[in-house]
């Protein structure tokens, strides 16, 4: 080929290479962001492939990923839950022992001595002690005491009562405990203690012989027996509201050592009489009386309630009238 032939030929060629670079492309808009991620790497591939090519290398420089930093997530959190607190029922019936008002545990008497016995209780129920509750005897020495003991008003939820029990001394020599309970309307007994499951007691010691030092009338002033009676105790007689029949009650009070009593008589029929006072100089008996009028058919009773010192009803005078017609 003749040189200038050859010169005329690669121009040519090279023209033509240089018009196909300065035509239009067609080109393909993203429809999404992935095709425009795709698109993207495609080029960045593309032009790192021109780049080794231009090298004379095929292996791609090493490179560092950089990854966004992880984010943290925080785990949930217990939220703490206010739980209001429960409401602890109050038992109905329950007492609580404040103090022994008469014959601390382990008193010395002597053998046959009468005395009396008072614990200041505390209703930490949440029911009123009503004249239908009883101080009640449970086990152990009972020392000739009453089985049960009526209440003479009420005692309300958070209110003290002295309750009194009069008792005996045992004829043998040795140490004596009785235990006692109270008992609601219903005949269940309760004590004292958080199940009021617990008896409250009286303790003594009982000696062989009787002198001053021994004898438990001389420590404390307290009424140690009310001896009641009616003249008659049951009578039938002609009688009405114009002509009513009287009963005569009397009480024979006995007291331990000197001291003022105060008393009042109480009835079956809810009449409760004045307070009284009665003056003792030593230890004694004295007898007090009352009357009532009747005119109708009635079975009842009287008794004594020793305000001071005992705070304590003793035994009923019972009685009964018919009335003729």
């Amino acid at each position: 080929m003749r040189p200038h032939f050859k010169w005329f030929y690669c121009s040519s060629i090279l023209l033509l290479l240089l018009s196909a670079c300065n035509l239009p492309t067609a080109r393909r808009t993203p429809t999404s962001l992935a095709d425009a991620a795709n698109t993207e790497i495609a080029q960045t591939v593309a032009a790192l492939g021109t780049q080794l090519a231009v090298n004379g290398t095929t292996t791609p420089p090493a490179s560092t990923v950089t990854l966004p930093p992880a984010t943290a997530t925080s785990a949930p959190q217990a939220t703490a839950t206010s739980v209001p607190p429960t409401a602890v029922a109050v038992p109905c019936d329950r007492a609580e022992f404040v103090d022994d008002i008469t014959v601390d545990d382990g008193t010395v008497f002597a053998p046959g001595t009468s005395f009396v016995k008072t614990w200041r209780l505390k209703n930490s129920g949440s029911c009123t002690w009503n004249s239908n509750y009883k101080l009640v005897f449970d086990s152990g020495a009972v020392m000739e005491g009453a089985s049960a003991v009526s209440f003479t008003g009420n005692v309300s939820p958070g209110q003290t009562v002295d309750l009194s029990v009069t008792l005996k001394a045992p004829a043998t020599p040795g140490s004596y405990q009785g235990f006692w309970k109270l008992q609601n309307a219903s005949g269940a007994r309760f004590g004292i203690g958080a199940n009021a499951s617990v008896a409250f007691w009286v303790k003594i010691t009982v000696a062989g012989t009787t002198t001053p030092s021994v004898t438990a009338t001389s420590n404390f002033f307290a009424v140690t027996s009310v001896n009641g009676s009616v003249s008659p105790a049951n009578i039938q007689t002609t009688c009405d509201a114009s002509n009513p029949f009287r009963f005569t009650f009397s009480a024979a009070i006995t007291t331990s050592t000197a001291g003022t009593v105060t008393y009042r008589w109480e009835r079956s029929d809810g009449a409760v009489g004045p307070t009284q006072s009665l003056e003792f100089s030593s230890a004694g008996t004295q007898t007090v009386t009352t009357t009532w009028d009747l005119g109708a058919d009635y079975s009842g009773w009287q008794r004594v309630y020793i305000d001071n010192p005992n705070h304590q009803a003793f035994n009923q005078i019972n009685f009964t009238l018919d009335c003729l017609p």
